[in-house]
């Protein structure tokens, strides 16, 4: 009796080895270095979103190439086509008295269908844009625009004003003055001149829209400045919690879920925050449109946190796999029982005792190999990383089976 030590789960061991491993040993820790360690965890799984939203900021929004490439998918969705098509009609159609000059072009006794003609000529100019707009020639002039536009997107985010760019009430708005050239053209060879004197502003589209712009801007400086610092911050806590704690499984278990629920809160954010996107545009805005036009920039955003979000699952479900827990142990002992199978007094092969006898570092090349493809690929889907993670699980079993014969030989003796 003397021998026995308790347990925080209450069981009782024969030895004081055993006891000096136990959960209560590792409560041991000083009290500072606990609180140090729940703190850093906590950080790091704040920080792990902000670094995702910052990166994608510089590399995405304020990055010309990226940004173009970005939203070129864009000039191919039908209602950003209606949408464009809509503002070019109004900006030729709407600053012209067609109605009047097809009347006073009219005898008198004829004046009656000068609105009904002012009508089926707006159609048409309608129609000469959508078919501009969903022509191959359109892409190259929606990739255009949003080339020369970007710069001065830039320097709006940053408080500065620009030429093809502008800020009103509150807005981020494209100018489309080529397009509306080239729809212009198309109605002068077909012999329509009635709009040739138009002297209107040429049509925007809302690119973005705030109440308050300059937190807008202020944000967008904070992320800028702050994005190749925040990843570093965040590996460096987990780091250092990992190395201070005294349980490093259950550290990686609670980072992990950590980092996944501060991705799932910030998509959640990103979801709930096209409604209120949506109610600050002006009733003139077409809705389908700035949808589009949101989701599409947000798009590798959402891809790389619910990729992160995927990470961390798995991650935490490996360390709860390893744990001591009754069902976790269950559910690993009885796969690897079913990897490994029973005796068969077989005389192991070289190879299974070369593997046997490197198990480790060739679960570590494994996982090392899976990290190295994480890294490579470009924006990997939350799909890839599934697939990948499954591919690591099965190639560990595949090891595990590789050696059974030498660990069963082994117990044994």
């Amino acid at each position: 009796m003397a021998d026995e030590h308790a347990t925080p789960d209450g069981d009782a061991t024969a030895s004081s080895d055993t006891a000096a491993t136990t959960p209560a040993s590792k409560a041991k820790l000083p009290r500072w270095r606990r609180i140090l360690v729940g703190f850093l965890v906590v950080l790091g799984c704040v920080l792990a979103p902000l670094s995702v939203l910052s990166v994608w900021m510089k590399s995405t929004v304020l990055n010309t190439d990226n940004y173009v490439s970005t939203v070129a998918p864009l000039a191919s969705d039908p209602d950003v086509q209606q949408a464009l098509a809509n503002r070019i009609t109004n900006a030729i159609v709407q600053n012209t008295d067609v109605e009047s000059k097809i009347a006073d072009a009219l005898p008198a006794k004829a004046a009656f269908v000068a609105p009904a003609v002012a009508r089926g000529l707006a159609q048409y100019v309608d129609q000469a844009a959508l078919k501009l707009v969903q022509s191959d020639q359109f892409d190259k002039l929606w990739t255009q625009a949003n080339k020369r536009a970007h710069p001065q997107i830039v320097a709006l985010l940053e408080g500065k004003e620009g030429k093809h760019i502008s800020t009103k009430n509150g807005q981020i708005v494209l100018t489309l003055g080529p397009v509306a050239e080239k729809v212009q053209a198309v109605l002068d060879k077909a012999g329509i001149d009635v709009f040739s004197s138009s002297s209107g502003s040429a049509p925007q589209i809302v690119l973005f829209s705030s109440n308050d712009l300059k937190s807008a801007q202020g944000i967008t400086n904070l992320l800028q400045k702050s994005a190749w610092v925040l990843p570093f911050l965040t590996i460096l806590a987990f780091g250092v919690a990992i190395a201070l704690s005294g349980n490093r499984r259950r550290t990686i278990l609670r980072g992990s879920l950590g980092i996944a629920l501060g991705f799932a809160l910030l998509l959640a954010v990103l979801n709930s925050g096209r409604h209120f996107y949506l109610d600050a545009l002006p009733a003139t805005v077409s809705r389908p449109a700035a949808t589009a036009v949101y989701d599409q920039l947000l798009t590798l955003l959402r891809l790389s946190l619910r990729t992160g979000l995927v990470i961390s699952l798995v991650v935490a479900l490996g360390a709860w796999l390893s744990g001591p827990g009754s069902f976790a142990t269950k559910i690993r002992e009885g796969t690897l029982a079913l990897v490994r199978g029973h005796d068969t007094g077989e005389e192991p092969s070289g190879f299974a005792v070369w593997v046997a006898g490197h198990k480790t570092p060739l679960r570590a090349l494994v996982v090392g190999v899976a990290l190295v493809i994480l890294v490579v690929i470009n924006a990997p889907t939350p799909a890839e990383v599934l697939v990948l993670a499954i591919i690591v699980i099965l190639l560990i079993l595949l090891i595990e089976f590789l050696g059974r014969a030498v660990r069963t030989a082994d117990t044994a003796a």
